[in-house]
């Protein structure tokens, strides 16, 4: 990989890793999920930083391109993003629900 291609996209991701923080800060984001991106990003950028990583993973995982390994785990990590998104917003339609009913209850209540 080139190198001026490597610095730019180490800058790209030192600039999101920023911008997760800085959500965070915010509070426009959970420390939980902000954790996740940090993570994913930190991974990418050892990725970048050392490219041979990527094709020797694939030649044992029975790839023949490093980049068809990397667009499958890409793909199969944001199923278990969607996944886990889908999870939360269940538990908070379930929370909801409750929430609303116990109010429904006090309402009730005071009006007799």
């Amino acid at each position: 990989m080139n190198i001026k291609l490597q610095l730019f996209i180490i800058i790209l991701l030192l600039l999101g890793i920023f911008m997760i923080f800085k959500t965070i800060k915010k509070k426009k984001l959970s420390m939980k999920y902000g954790m996740y991106w940090t993570i994913i990003f930190l991974f990418m950028m050892i990725l970048v930083l050392f490219p041979n990583i990527i094709e020797h993973i694939a030649k044992l995982c029975g790839f023949k391109e490093a980049p068809n390994m990397l667009f499958l785990v890409a793909i199969f990590l944001l199923f278990y993003i969607v996944f886990r998104i889908y999870t939360t917003i269940s538990k908070l339609q379930e929370m909801n629900k409750c929430l609303i009913q116990e109010v429904s209850i006090l309402k009730d209540k005071l009006n007799k």
